[in-house]
């Protein structure tokens, strides 16, 4: 198994307020969540500019994440040229229900199952002002039988 490119930048804070979002969204505004995040990821990785990507996180993710940090951990994936924005192609598969977690994050996990290797993530978006924002983010390409 080989992972080409991980970042598991979760933020925890204590007693942080938190927009709660009235539901999951549907099917299509969950496909859009994260296609969206994968072309953001693959415009980062092409460009070496990773400004939108922090950008695009909560402010607790921004405060964690310097667009330098972000590009050392997906470095990994730009060096090897992973095409994450083929993500786009396809309905990702999710590993996990998408589901709010008690302080109103949405986790989304699962892949893109190409083959020989899947683009799998694990992404944690939190409501701000109406809107999902990117709170952690995981991507990695993995051979497709690798364990989930």
């Amino acid at each position: 198994m080989r992972v080409l490119g991980l970042l598991a930048a979760l933020i925890l804070t204590a007693g942080a307020s938190v927009a709660r979002a009235e539901s999951v969204p549907d099917e299509t505004g969950l496909a859009r969540l994260v296609w969206s995040t994968m072309v953001t990821l693959d415009n980062a990785n092409r460009t070496g500019n990773y400004d939108v990507l922090q950008q695009l996180g909560t402010p607790q993710f921004q405060k964690a994440n310097s667009p330098k940090a972000l590009a050392g951990v997906f470095a990994p994936l730009r060096n090897r040229r992973v095409d994450v924005g083929r993500a786009i192609l396809i309905t990702p598969t999710y590993y996990l229900e998408p589901a709010l977690d008690f302080e109103g994050n949405l986790r989304l996990r699962g892949a893109f199952e190409y083959r020989p290797s899947a683009i799998r993530f694990d992404l944690l978006y939190r409501n701000v002002d109406g809107g999902w924002r990117i709170h952690a983010i995981s991507v990695a390409e993995m051979d497709v039988d690798a364990p989930r």
